[in-house]
């Protein structure tokens, strides 16, 4: 069921670094992302703005980027463990037909980027300009008070094959969901995160959401608060709810593009720790008191594009999952798509 990790990986990224997210409004996700996110401004410009959480010493974690077009993410970004590393993934890449190239990207090393096997745009970097952390200044905090990115989750058409790419360069399973024996969901990470990244069957690629730690339940009560004070309080999606032993809260910017803030969450850190199956079959002897957060059912059915995932109010997907109790549930009728075999 699980691909085979072969040590050592033939490059090593070590964490989810950031991701660059286009907006319609620049000025009203900034006031969101810093008022009711609770991020800081590392650098802004006219078209672009760089966030970081409070507990970051890298430049940024989150870049916004002032389109006219739909609102769409446009990469999701790794760090590796240095230069080398970057070359080493090229190298990976490029014996396996990808299509790749190195580009100059603002307050980040020489970056490499490609498509994963689904089609999802990545950004490989090894540094960032660093920037001194404001976790201790807690009367500057506002909002959530976010402190760091924690992981994406990526909608794909074939999970199996997604989770063979990202194993092949060290990736490993913590959690992983079945319908009969098709692979339906999976939690990969890389050190001691449970998950950096959670792939989960749907149209796709689509951006699913990002998640952001924060340190404690009462920041989540005022995140709603800012939102309702400053007038976002239609993006309030869902929460707090219970998620395992923690709680989450779903928010909608400006734009659409759907952020999780979530407790700090366990620690996964021998190597035997994890590959944890669960089956949807079952799903209905697992109960839950509370229900479970994530919100699969308001999943959009934008249409997938080569270069971009997209975080987009529309039409519901009739395809995908929803989660309830603990479990990934297929939807009814749900299907399974291939994934292209070489990267778009």
């Amino acid at each position: 069921m699980l691909p085979e990790i072969d040590p050592p990986p033939p490059f090593t990224i070590t964490r989810a670094s950031h991701l660059v997210l286009t907006s319609r409004d620049l000025a009203n996700a900034r006031d969101f992302y810093t008022e009711v996110i609770g991020l800081k401004v590392s650098n802004e410009t006219a078209t672009t703005i760089h966030f970081r959480g409070v507990e970051e010493r890298g430049h940024h974690s989150l870049t916004l980027r002032a389109t006219k077009d739909r609102a769409e993410c446009e990469y999701i970004g790794f760090r590796a463990s240095d230069e080398q590393d970057v070359e080493n993934a090229f190298r990976h890449f490029e014996a396996r037909g990808f299509q790749t190239r190195f580009v100059n990207v603002p307050f980040q090393s020489r970056t490499l980027r490609v498509n994963d096997i689904g089609g999802t745009p990545l950004e490989i970097c090894a540094r960032m300009k660093t920037l001194e952390r404001s976790h201790a200044r807690m009367h500057e905090q506002k909002g959530a008070g976010a402190q760091r990115l924690n992981h994406f989750q990526i909608l794909v058409p074939d999970v199996a094959t997604a989770v063979a790419f990202y194993c092949a360069f060290g990736f490993r399973v913590f959690e992983y969901t079945c319908v009969g024996e098709r692979l339906v969901g999976a939690l990969l990470h890389r050190k001691n995160d449970p998950h950096y990244l959670v792939l989960q069957e749907g149209s796709g690629p689509q951006l699913h959401h990002v998640a952001y730690i924060v340190q404690e339940a009462h920041h989540l009560i005022r995140a709603i608060d800012a939102a309702s004070h400053l007038k976002f309080d239609q993006v309030i999606e869902q929460g707090p709810v219970r998620h395992d032993h923690s709680f989450r809260l779903y928010v909608r910017d400006p734009d659409g593009h759907r952020i999780a803030l979530l407790l700090p969450p366990i620690q996964v850190i021998d190597a035997d720790d994890g590959g944890e199956r669960h089956d949807v079959e079952r799903a209905t002897m697992r109960t839950s008191v509370h229900k479970h957060a994530t919100p699969f059912a308001e999943l959009k059915g934008i249409a997938p594009r080569p270069v971009r995932t997209t975080a987009q109010f529309g039409d519901r997907n009739p395809s995908g999952l929803r989660e309830e109790g603990n479990c990934y549930l297929a939807e009814e009728g749900a299907v399974s798509a291939r994934a292209h075999e070489t990267a778009m």
